[in-house]
């Protein structure tokens, strides 16, 4: 038999390495599209004015244990509103609707406007879902002029509704319209294995700019995780059927396929956690797949085990 490479084999080898370098292509242009930076115009109202601030809104990270997300505010006055230093001409007071910390920040006369970080809620989602959970986080931006005078009482303007039909929280407005300033807001969401949704609110004026945030799991994610599903349920049919052939042909038990078992056993659970972002377990894909399969597999070894044991030699 000639050891020589057949003509063959060369076109074998061609078409499976065409095949790895196309799905490699592919893979990458997915990761190209899921991690590229977009900025997304949110409201742009406020370039219009003289006086208006250019809010810039990052998202940060992401808890869908504790339901949270958080964001990094970045602020660019514009000119009449900066000395020659490049600090503010007057006091400045933002509002946010953050669910831990401040709602009210104030930026002095003569400093810098800095950086702010909020926490939001993030509703009409459970991680319990994973990895089909999705949710909906509202960020209302507030921004007004000076010290509000406390002998006016503030209004609070009318109720909206925000998209999902709940109302929005505004924050209180001061009587005087000159204290109001009209902002312009950008958004950027990128974090890795999530699909980040923005859009400018329906209650969204020139002065107060609503942000309705739509974040779930990236079809990377929700691929591997499925992967991982099919592929543990593979292997334990594999497993099952194997044991139903040594019961029902009085196959010989090979201390081999204790450890064949065992592995699986207990390897499971590290491919169940190689899932990406997966929370602890008690999710929809556990009951789906990882849990089954550790019962059958379980049941599958104490069988061969007992069969072993008890079964007379022959």
């Amino acid at each position: 038999m000639s050891d020589k490479i057949s003509a063959k084999e060369v076109i074998v080898g061609v078409i499976v390495l065409a095949i790895v370098g196309a799905a490699m292509f592919y893979t990458l242009s997915v990761f190209n599209a899921e991690s590229g930076q977009k900025v997304i115009d949110i409201s742009q109202q406020g370039d219009k004015e003289a006086s208006h601030i250019d809010t810039h809104v990052k998202l940060m990270s992401i808890d869908p244990i504790k339901g949270d997300a958080s964001a990094r505010f970045e602020f660019t006055p514009s000119e009449n509103l900066l000395a020659e230093d490049g600090t503010l001409k007057q006091e400045l007071k933002l509002y946010v609707n953050s669910a831990n910390g401040k709602q009210e920040i104030d930026f002095a006369k003569g400093k810098l406007m800095t950086p702010v970080e909020a926490v939001f809620n993030m509703h009409e989602g459970q991680a319990t879902q994973y990895p089909f959970d999705k949710y909906v986080a509202d960020i209302n931006i507030y921004i007004t002029k000076g010290k509000v005078d406390d002998k006016k009482p503030a209004t609070a303007p009318a109720p909206k509704e925000t998209a999902d039909g709940e109302t929005a929280e505004a924050p209180a407005k001061a009587d005087d319209d000159d204290l109001e300033l009209a902002i312009s807001v950008d958004f950027l969401g990128s974090i890795p294995g999530y699909k980040i949704e923005a859009a400018n609110a329906k209650y969204s004026e020139i002065d107060f700019v609503g942000i309705e945030t739509k974040i779930e799991r990236s079809g990377t994610v929700v691929f591997v995780s499925m992967f991982v599903s099919v592929l543990t349920w593979v292997l334990t049919i594999g497993i099952l059927f194997l044991v139903i052939s040594l019961f029902m042909r009085g196959r010989k038990v090979e201390i081999a396929m204790f450890s064949f078992m065992g592995a699986m056993l207990f390897g499971f659970y590290a491919i169940r956690n190689s899932q990406p972002n997966v929370p602890p377990i008690g999710v929809y894909s556990d009951f789906m797949s990882y849990i089954w399969c550790e019962i059958i597999v379980g049941v599958c070894l104490l069988a061969c085990l007992i069969a072993w044991v008890l079964r007379p030699a022959k």
